[in-house]
């Protein structure tokens, strides 16, 4: 079992992640799209000579049960953990650590909204930009949500959720602007648990503002994409700053910087397996 979110998930793990994720139905008009492309992190894998099978093959979850191929998957994310870290100064790499970041990071035109989404940190970053969002009149209500990460989960007195909802009412919020969902433990179960509460309380989300940290809006986005009935429209918008480690221009010259960024496309890949995003 993890102890950080630097580290991957063994694939007991991941099943024990699955059995606790809210269900949720996929939209039939969804079932066999996806909302990832990995062309941009497989120019990098081939610009280190690393194996791209995983990645560009026709792999589904239940074969990483295999020990042996669990085993090439933690090794190459090894391996790309030490080679961004040795060419961080070549310029070449730069660009293709430029166009990753980008491509994770992308935004929309900020526009009127039914809901301000915010997906659950330990940081208060996402609810400040929601907090900034709200008082600007982009929408007249708020959804936090998050419990804790999974390996966290019986060691937290108040969920994210919470401790989050409660520095927003301390910040303006009125508290019937501010809904919470606080059970999640991932990102797509961020995603299922609050668009199943969104539809059991009847409350209006035809149109979301998804407010995400740069490097986890594509991920964050690719789930609500998957899982929302068809004409949902979704608006990205990430926080104003991040963290020093994580942001576009320092990510990938510290360690646990290049893990976080590379654990999305880990993340993103696995989620395309289990088709959630």
């Amino acid at each position: 079992m993890r102890t950080k979110p630097t580290q991957l998930p063994s694939f007991q793990e991941l099943l024990d992640l699955f059995t606790n994720e809210a269900p949720r139905r996929v939209p039939k008009e969804k079932e066999h799209v996806h909302y990832v492309d990995f062309t941009t992190f497989l120019a990098l894998l081939r610009s280190y000579d690393l194996p791209i099978s995983v990645f560009d093959n026709d792999i589904r979850f239940e074969d990483l049960k295999n020990a042996k191929l669990f085993h090439e998957v933690s090794s190459m994310f090894d391996n790309l953990v030490d080679n961004i870290l040795r060419t961080q100064d070549d310029p070449v790499r730069q660009t293709l650590f430029n166009n990753l970041y980008d491509y994770l990071s992308e935004s929309d035109t900020i526009e009127q909204a039914d809901l301000i989404f915010v997906f659950g940190s330990k940081s208060t970053l996402r609810t400040e930009k929601a907090i900034k969002l709200y008082k600007a009149g982009y929408a007249t209500r708020i959804l936090i949500s998050g419990k804790s990460p999974f390996y966290e989960r019986d060691k937290i007195k108040f969920s994210e959720a919470e401790i989050l909802a409660r520095y927003a009412l301390r910040h303006g919020i009125p508290k019937d602007a501010l809904f919470m969902e606080k059970e999640s433990i991932t990102i797509p179960d961020n995603v299922k648990r609050s668009l199943n509460l969104l539809e059991q309380d009847s409350i209006p989300h035809q149109t979301i503002i998804l407010v995400n940290s740069p490097f986890s809006q594509r991920r964050g986005w690719a789930h609500f994409s998957k899982m929302s009935e068809e004409g949902t429209k979704l608006i990205r918008i990430n926080t104003d700053t991040t963290s020093k480690q994580f942001s576009r221009e320092e990510w990938y010259k510290n360690e646990e910087g290049v893990k976080v960024i590379m654990k999305e496309f880990f993340g993103l890949r696995i989620n395309s397996m289990t088709n959630t995003s």
